[in-house]
Formats: structure tokens, sequence, C-alpha cells
């Protein structure tokens, strides 16, 4: 009998991540994973119980990925600029992922109370407040619509539906919010 291959979680994992972010969550499967590990299925599923396991795990890590890579546009000059500035990056150099947590049904739908009461969410609010010398209430408010504004021009870059640079998403999302401010 041939040992048995070991396999760490974190490796699965990380297979699985980048089969998303390169291909596409849809070609996330077990063969594909053992195929990019050189190592049969049998592993996958001593670690893992099964494929939704895996997939939980997965999203978080994509999630973790999306608040680093957010994270690094952030200077904290106008936080709700920057933010919404990485999403749109986020939908144009990691569209997979993208796809992935904001466009399919992987991540579970929340509603517009849950989505503006996440703790993520919630700090970039009191950032507003105190950038835009606004109140709680206003700052929800602004935040709501110019986060499904930039979700408009996030998906239009994503299916590559409109060319922007870089120049020009600024532009729409700073006009976006002096006009949500108002």
């Amino acid at each position: 009998m041939p040992p048995k291959t070991k396999v760490s979680q974190e490796d699965i994992l990380n297979a699985a991540f980048l089969i998303t972010k390169n291909e596409g969550l849809q070609h996330v499967n077990a063969r594909s994973i053992a195929k990019s590990l050189n190592i049969s299925t049998m592993p996958i599923f001593r670690v893992y119980d099964n494929m939704e396991a895996l997939n939980q795990q997965l999203l978080e890590k994509i999630y973790q990925y999306y608040r680093d890579f957010t994270n690094s546009y952030i200077k904290g000059k106008d936080e709700l600029l920057e933010v919404s500035f990485a999403y749109v990056e986020f939908a144009k150099k990691e569209k997979h992922l993208f796809y992935t947590i904001y466009v399919s049904d992987m991540s579970e739908s929340r509603t517009l109370n849950e989505t503006i009461n996440s703790d993520y969410n919630q700090i970039i609010i009191h950032k507003i407040m105190e950038q835009y010398h606004i109140s709680y209430d206003k700052a929800v408010l602004v935040f709501r619509d110019v986060r499904f504004y930039t979700h408009g021009i996030a998906s239009q870059v994503l299916v590559d539906r409109t060319i922007l640079d870089e120049d020009e998403i600024l532009e729409l999302i700073k006009m976006a919010i002096i006009k949500f401010r108002s």
C-alpha cells in the first residue's frame, strides 16, 4: 500500500483560493484541487467532511483577501472615497474573487440593515461622520447611496461593459459623494 499523502488544510484551502482567483469558483471541486496539489481526492476528504465545509473557509479567505486589498488603498484622507475606489479596483483586478463574494450565490444574502450594521461598514460610517462632520443618520445615508452607486460602477467594470481608468473612477465616486452629501 502506498504511503498516505500528507496535505494540510492550509494547502487545500490555498489551492482552492488560487483556482478561484485564476479561473473562477465554478472550477473549484475536489478533482481540480487534487490535480493542483498532485494528490488524489482522498486527502481532501480526510481534512474536510464535504465541499461545503471547504467552501465556507474559502469564502472567509476571500473576504480576508478583500479586506487586505481594500486596506492597502486607505490613506485616511477620505475613507469613503478610498474604500469605494478600492471596491471598483477589486472588481477590475480580481474579477473572479469579486464575482464570488458580490455576485455569485456563494455568499448569503443580507438585508440592507445587516449590510449597514456589519462591523466593517460601521467603522467606515463612523469615519464618514468624522471626516464630513455629519450626523450618524446622514453618514448612514451617504454610505448606503455611495455603496450602491459604486457597486454599479464595479459591476460594469467587472463585465467589461464600461472601460474606466483610475482618474475616471475617482471622479465618478467623488461626484457621487458630493451629490449624496448635499
